[in-house]
C-alpha cells in the first residue's frame, strides 16, 4: 500500500487532490473521441455514446443503467469534497471524504497517516482548490455487478498558495488543471464504496484541447 499512499498523497503533492463543497462539484460527460475546438476546459456531452461497459464481454452500458448512475455519483461526491480544499475546511473535508471509502480502503489510509499528510499538505502550504468540472473516461463494471472501475479527469483551479509550492508544481494560482484519475470501487450492502485510487500528473486544462 505505500505505493498507493505515495500516488494518493505525496503524488497529491505534486497534484493535488481534494474538498468539503459538495455543491461546488460541476459533473458533466466527455466523449474523449470527439474533436472540440473550444479552450474553455467544460468537456462536452455526446447522449449517443456510452464510456461504458461490462468488463468481461464488453457489452456497452446505457448512461440510464442504475449501477452507472450509483457509480458517477459515488465519485463525483468524492471528487467533490476531494477537490474543494482550503487550510481552514481540509480537517473536516478529509473526515468526510472517508465516508465514501470502504472499510480495508479505510483502514489502510489511517496506518500509514493519510489525513495528517493532506491536512499538513493544505496548511502548510497555504493551499486552496476549486472543482471545475469532472469528464468521465472508459469506465467499467464487473459481470456480477460487485466491482468497478472508474475513470474520468478532474478540472479544478489552484485558488492559492504559498510561491514555494507552487514553483515546485509548476503550476501558477488561478490556473485551470486537469488530472486523470481511476477509482476503483466495490458494492457493500448495496452501496458503492472506495477501494483504491489511482491519479495521474497534473496538465494546465487548454492543454488537453
Amino acid at each position: 500500500m505505500t505505493s498507493r499512499f505515495h500516488r494518493l498523497v505525496a503524488a497529491s503533492a505534486v497534484a493535488v487532490i481534494s474538498v468539503i463543497a459538495l455543491t461546488a462539484c460541476t459533473v458533466t460527460t466527455e466523449n474523449p473521441r470527439s474533436e472540440s475546438t473550444s479552450t474553455t476546459p467544460t468537456p462536452g456531452f455526446d447522449p449517443t455514446d456510452t464510456l461504458w461497459s461490462i468488463r468481461s464481454t464488453h457489452e456497452e452500458l446505457p448512461l440510464d443503467d442504475h449501477d452507472v448512475q450509483e457509480l458517477q455519483k459515488a465519485v463525483a461526491l468524492h471528487s467533490g469534497v476531494s477537490d474543494n480544499r482550503s487550510p481552514d475546511s481540509v480537517r473536516a473535508s478529509v473526515a468526510t471524504e472517508a465516508e465514501s471509502f470502504a472499510p480495508l480502503f479505510r483502514e489502510r489510509l489511517a496506518t500509514e497517516g493519510y489525513a495528517d499528510a493532506v491536512v499538513a499538505m493544505y496548511v502548510d502550504n497555504d493551499l486552496t482548490i476549486e472543482q471545475t468540472g469532472v469528464a468521465w473516461t472508459p469506465s467499467t463494471v464487473d459481470e456480477d455487478r460487485t466491482h468497478a472501475t472508474v475513470g474520468f479527469e478532474s478540472i479544478f483551479r489552484i485558488v492559492s498558495a504559498s510561491e514555494g509550492f507552487l514553483h515546485e508544481l509548476e503550476a501558477e494560482a488561478g490556473v485551470e488543471v486537469v488530472q486523470p484519475r481511476q477509482y476503483r470501487l466495490t458494492k457493500i450492502d448495496g452501496e458503492w464504496l472506495i477501494d483504491d485510487i489511482e491519479k495521474g500528473p497534473l496538465r494546465k486544462a487548454q492543454d488537453s484541447r
